[in-house]
């Protein structure tokens, strides 16, 4: 029996690895092998991880998997929620899209989690995957596991430390003071104002003569520097015997933000992430029979940063101030301000108001009891496990307040706020959740005396998730029974059976859940061209716990809503109204699942995996407000109507090979596309176009533009546009039903959706001789819509006393006319131009050289006599090259946030 899709390190090189042993856990203790399984999953091991010099687990997987599409996140990665994003086979429903991410066998996040300790991470797909893991499961999960010890009766100790110095922090380029004065004018111009400054006051912009009146700040070069660092190093001892095995390590990470000088003396409010995981994960033998694995993680977490501010706030105040707004300082000393911004000083606020503390505890633990019942018959096991987990997050601060002030035209100073000395002292606890499951079963494995093997796995599980917030409880338990059986190497059957229970979609708490796999090996010829060949066929039905609305089956009332009089003497009371119409009728959204798929192994050096796939999404609930007149003057309840489809294929290729040189080269690929498309939905458009019908689930719905207006004459000679007012340079719609007029009945859907780019790809290679190699990831994402509208200060231009960036700037009507890419400047919110159309959708694509590594492993010569068995240096990027279509932003990331950096890491491990 042949090879593996997954790489492996074998003779500190990458090469395919044996089907036969490699396993999928396919949940409470069904384990597959990789020749034998019909699921479609992929695994990625410990060796490939440590490719990347992410300090989490989270931000090591971009590009690594072939099904996952992982995307990173703006923010400092100290803070929550500041990790990958990840998708497992587009959108597949209008409601919620989460992935389940399990680590051993239980939902834990992974943004905490170090690459170091973990040994294998896992992509589960299609409906035999995904079968055993419940509601939670349904649009895909990944799993991770963590490592254990070995049974070589030796013990080991591997450290490792490295620095990363992560630099040139972009953003969109803003407009100098002057730009930005000689806009403001124009806009007003357009806006039938006056100017705002004189030729004299515009060229004091310029000269600096007197920058207290008419400054000229560059906020970004002020505040922030163009380098970050972080750190990491970690102690891992490890080993075992037949009877125990245990591995435990200890893991420091270190971050340290951009801003430029937060050392006050008293206090620093630099961003900072400080982190120590300590796990201990041991596997021991209390009998022949009986077999117990425990896993145990304490994360301790600390951050530090400007109180009220987080990094992404912060880099959006960029976006927000001009360079003209105010100075750093009036001439008192006082931080500048002004009426209009008030105290939106960036400076001030990290260096002058103290600073924040977040206190971060989390414990993880879980244990599994497996006893053998071969008294009762052979192959049967008994297997009983739960888990605890918790996490509290403490935020304290100190704070003090600070003035502000400007200037007029003629010197006079104006000062606002409250000088503090001291810092004031507060505390709270800001989030705490606790998990804990449950689950017990039978397994049976037998093999007849024809070398068929039958298994049975009967399951039960349940689990109580509690945290932060009125209807945040939930409690899940579900009844399964799995069922395999393969014939001669050849033929293989998988059957789940599974009842799935949820409080959280009550009173729709129970349902079915039968999914069927069938696998067949058409070619096994280790010594022939094609080595390995299998065909896949899934399918499956699955339901999801999610409601639009927590607690949708009851009514809900408020008594501030209107009122009534009464009497003689007019005395009024406030009316009570209905605010949530009960939904106490529905099924469970429920997902029809088919996957066809082959795995192949050519020339015992390429490996290819192909999957198809369909699913059918229904009873998705949908809001029923468009059957009910608002003359009722009630709230409309939902309806279990919705109905999306999603189809698409992925491709996987794997190539590894050692030469009779020693010469080892690796490389990957992988391609997936993928379609979401609403079937049924409850409306009644006015107009075909207006339908969402055969739109996609993540719709975007704009107005076709046209360009803009270029003279008085062609507005009057085009369809009213029912928008407000509309001037020479404003966008000219298309009037898409033909009525005369153009409205939000002409509104028609994009060509794509907005939650994830529906094509995604990735390149790996790597090569390795005499001890040197190197290693390099691309990722590449295309077909998302975004709306450049949404990115405030970039493409919302001057109004509401907004920045401007260059790229408004330049490409805005009034400064390149015909040739323009946005419509005129203006003060006043142009409510023609605010609306969603193509002028501001964009359909995004990018290629990023996500992780490279230059690396050298010290030969056994020179490392044996220091009782050391591996030596490894390194020198690692991330993100260092970026190619899209997005001049002014990164398009991955469209939005004002703490940037995503280039990065430089260099390290050493040591295993003895």
């Amino acid at each position: 029996m042949g090879l593996c899709v997954a790489p492996m390190a074998v003779s500190a090189q990458v090469t395919l690895s044996d089907k036969a042993s490699q396993k999928v856990d396919l949940g409470y203790g069904v384990e597959q092998t990789e020749y034998l399984t019909t699921a479609a999953a992929t695994t990625i091991t410990a060796e490939e991880l440590r490719r990347t010099s992410a300090i989490s687990l989270a931000d090591a997987l971009y590009g690594k998997l072939p099904g996952l599409n992982a995307f990173q996140n703006t923010g400092f990665k100290g803070e929550e929620g500041r990790g990958a994003t990840f998708n497992i086979r587009g959108v597949q429903t209008t409601g919620e899209r989460d992935i389940l991410i399990l680590v051993d066998g239980v939902e834990r996040p992974i943004d905490r989690l170090s690459v170091e300790e973990v040994e294998s991470v896992t992509v589960l797909k299609d409906a035999a995957a995904v079968a055993l893991y419940g509601h939670e499961a349904i649009n895909g999960v990944l799993l991770v596991k963590t490592k254990h010890g070995a049974k070589d009766g030796k013990y080991h100790f591997k450290v490792g430390a490295s620095h990363k110095i992560q630099f040139d922090p972009q953003m969109a380029d803003m407009v100098s003071a002057y730009d930005y004065a000689n806009a403001l004018n124009r806009a007003r111009q357009n806006d039938g104002l006056a100017p705002a400054y004189t030729s004299s006051e515009l060229q004091k912009f310029v000269d600096g003569s007197n920058p207290l009146v008419y400054p000229n700040v560059n906020w970004k070069d002020e505040v922030f520097k163009n380098t970050a660092h972080e750190s990491n190093a970690y102690l891992s001892f490890f080993g075992g015997t037949d009877k125990v095995q245990y591995y435990t390590q200890l893991d420091y990470t270190d971050a340290r933000g951009l801003y430029k000088n937060p050392d006050q003396g008293d206090w620093n409010s630099q961003l900072k992430y400080s982190k120590a995981n300590i796990r201990a994960n041991v596997d021991f033998e209390v009998s022949k029979s009986t077999r117990v694995s425990t896993n145990i993680l304490g994360i301790l977490m600390e951050t530090n940063g400007v109180p009220n501010v987080n990094s992404n706030d912060a880099w959006w105040h960029l976006y927000k101030v001009p360079a003209l707004a105010f100075p750093i300082k009036t001439a008192s000393g006082v931080w500048g301000g002004s009426q209009t911004y008030g105290d939106f000083n960036l400076l001030a606020k990290s260096q002058g108001a103290g600073f924040m503390k977040t206190h971060q505890r989390q414990i993880w633990a879980n244990i599994t009891l497996e006893q053998d019942l071969d008294f009762i018959t052979d192959g049967l096991k008994f297997y009983v496990g739960a888990s605890y987990d918790n996490s509290s997050n403490t935020i304290e601060t100190r704070t003090k307040g600070y003035q502000y002030g400007w200037h007029e035209a003629d010197g006079s100073e104006h000062v606002m706020g409250t000088v503090e000395d001291k810092l004031t002292f507060n505390h709270w606890v800001d989030t705490q959740w606790r998990i804990a499951t449950f689950n017990a079963g039978l397994k049976y494995a037998l093999q007849l005396n024809n070398g068929d093997n039958f298994g049975a796995n009967a399951n039960y599980n349940m689990k109580s998730e509690i945290r932060d917030g009125q209807d945040n409880t939930w409690y899940r338990a579900n009844w399964q029974l799995a069922l395999h059986y393969d014939h001669a190497n050849r033929l293989m059957a998988d059957v789940v059976l599974a009842a799935n229970g949820s409080n959280r979609s009550n009173p729709a708490k129970w349902a079915f859940s039968p999914t069927i796999g069938l696998g067949y090996i058409y070619a096994n010829n280790p010594d022939g061209i094609l080595n390995y060949g299998k065909v896949r066929l899934s399918g499956g039905i699955q339901h999801t716990d999610y409601v639009p609305a927590a607690g949708l089956w009851l009514a809900r009332w408020s008594n501030s809503h209107g009122q009534f009089w009464y009497g003689t003497n007019f005395q009024s009371s406030w009316g009570a109204f209905l605010t949530q119409f009960p939904t106490d009728d529905f099924a469970q959204e429920t997902a029809y699942k088919a996957n066809f798929g082959t795995d192949l192994r050519i020339a015992n050096a390429l490996d290819v995996t192909f999957d198809v796939f369909y699913q059918q999404r229904r009873n998705i609930l949908v809001s029923a407000n468009s059957l009910n007149s608002s003359v009722v003057g009630i709230q409309s309840s939902y309806d279990d109507k919705g109905r999306v489809a999603s189809y698409g294929m992925e491709l996987g290729l794997r190539y590894a090979k050692t030469f009779a040189n020693g010469l080892n080269l690796n490389a990957g690929a992988s391609f997936s596309t993928v379609k979401s498309e609403i079937l049924e939905w409850i409306e009644t458009p006015a107009y075909p176009n207006l339908s969402l019908v055969d739109g996609p689930a993540d719709y975007e719905r704009g107005l076709i533009a046209l360009g803009f207006f270029q003279s008085q004459d062609e507005i009057d000679n085009s369809p009213v546009q029912q928008f407000g007012q509309v001037k020479v340079g404003d966008i000219k719609y298309k009037d898409v039903n033909d009525d005369g007029v153009i409205n939000e009945n002409d509104y028609v859907a994009q060509d794509y959706g907005n939650a994830f780019p529906a094509l995604n790809y990735a390149f790996t290679f790597g090569a390795e001789y005499k001890g040197f190699g190197f290693n390099a990831t691309l990722q590449g994402a295309a077909h998302q819509v975004k709306n450049l509208r949404y990115v405030d200060g970039v493409w919302g231009a001057l109004s509401n006393n907004r920045n401007l960036s260059q790229e408004y700037y330049d490409n805005c009507f009034d400064i390149a006319g015909a040739n323009a890419s946005y419509p005129r400047l203006s003060t006043e919110n142009v409510a023609n131009n605010a609306q969603n159309s193509t002028i501001w959708y964009r359909n995004i694509s990018w290629l990023k050289l996500r992780d490279c590594e230059v690396y050298y492993k010290l030969p056994a010569k020179v490392i044996e006599p220091l009782k050391v068995s591996s030596a490894k240096v390194f020198v690692q990027g991330q993100n260092l090259l970026s190619f899209d279509n997005i001049d002014a932003m990164d398009a991955e990331n469209l939005n004002t946030g703490y940037p995503v950096m280039k990065s430089i890491n260099v390290g050493l491990s040591v295993q003895f």
